[in-house]
This record gives C-alpha cells, structure tokens and sequence, in this order.
C-alpha cells in the first residue's frame, strides 16, 4: 500500500470541487475523526462565489505536531477532487509523484465556451510526474440510492490510503452519526474499491513514478 505522508506521521491534503459538493463537510469529518483518535489537524477553507458553484478549495494537515493550516504548491501527499476541472486546477499544489484521487464529474461554469472534455482533462493530467486514481462516486451513489452522497466515496478512497494514520472504522463511526447510514456505506464501498484498486495496479501510475 502506498505510504507517501503516512510514512512520516504526518500528511498534507488540498480538497478540490465547487460549491455545494460537500468539500467543506469531509473536512468536518476528518476533523471529528481526529479529534477522536487524538491526533492533531489543521483545516482551512478558501472559496469564493461557494454558493453559486464556485471553486472551493478546503486544506487539511494530519498528524502529531502540526501547525500551520495551508498546504504550499508542491507539498500535498493527495488532492482530493469532486470535479475535474478543478483537478486540473488544483494539481498544482500536489508533489512530485502525489496521488490524485479524482471523480468523472464535469460541472462547467456557467455561460463558459470551449469547456475541455473529461477524456482531454485526463490525458492533460497523464502527461504530469502524479499518480491518478479515479473513484467511480456517480456509481456508488446512485447505487446507495442518495446523489448528495457523491462525496462519500471519494473520502474513503483517500482513507485507503491514509488508514495506517487514521482508521477507517473511526471515519466510518463519524460519518454515520453525522451523516446517516446512507453516507456511510457509500463511503465504505468508496474505500473497499480503491483498495482493489491498488492491489490490482488499476490506476495511472506516470513512468516518472513507477521508477522511483
């Protein structure tokens, strides 16, 4: 399983999406979990029209010790990304051989011309020295039978890779008791499939990386 942030104690991550996907609430989450588990953690939002659809971007910084709240370009261990467009946007802040864990979803801005594709956005995103999972969270919540849930999946593939530090039985117990059962088992079936996932090498791994 791959280590990178665990390996120190410590992890940065940068959420990525607009308005109204739930950003904001797995920040909340992370931060109940950590709070149960005693470890420390920072969480800052910056967002702008959030409301109408806006690029939000929420920063979290787990682990023993940490301080500062905002997570420089080029540091994150993992970008999270409910959106695509905001991926592209947002990889910027992941290090060399990061891991971004991404939707398909494509939410244009409104009134905007010559949107790229999500086939364009990811051979974009191919070409960089990253690693890309991508979580199918469309699927998962329509299955759960709840579309508000699409956030769910996307946090429990990002505890896959960060459970040694915090456990997923504890994300899990936070998220039923804030959230419902509903949130809850998209979330572990978010987990569970990232988890095959990377037993299984299906992911994009760059050259870049896969030789380190």
């Amino acid at each position: 399983m791959p280590c990178e942030g665990i390996c120190k104690g410590k992890v940065n991550i940068v959420l990525v999406g607009v308005g109204g996907q739930g950003l904001i609430t797995i920040g909340r989450v992370l931060g109940e979990a950590c709070i149960r588990k005693g470890i420390d953690i920072r969480v800052a939002e910056t967002h702008g029209m959030a409301q109408r659809g806006g690029a939000v971007e929420v920063f979290v910084r787990i682990g023993y010790g940490v301080k500062a709240p905002l997570v420089p370009l080029g540091q994150a261990d993992y970008v999270l990304a409910l959106e695509v467009l905001e991926a592209l946007r947002g990889v910027r802040y992941l290090k060399k051989c990061g891991w971004l864990i991404t939707s398909n979803t494509l939410l244009p801005p409104p009134a905007t011309k010559n949107v790229p594709t999500v086939t364009g956005i990811f051979n974009a995103l191919k070409s960089l020295p990253i690693n890309i999972i991508q979580v199918p969270a469309e699927a998962i919540a329509k299955e759960v039978g709840d579309f508000r849930s699409m956030n769910m999946p996307l946090l429990g593939g990002l505890i896959a890779f960060i459970e040694e530090l915090l456990p997923v039985a504890t994300v899990a117990g936070v998220i039923e008791e804030v959230l419902g059962f509903a949130n809850k088992k998209a979330f572990i079936m978010g987990y569970e499939e990232v988890r095959k996932m990377l037993s299984t090498n299906n992911f994009i791994g760059n050259e870049v990386c896969i030789k380190r």
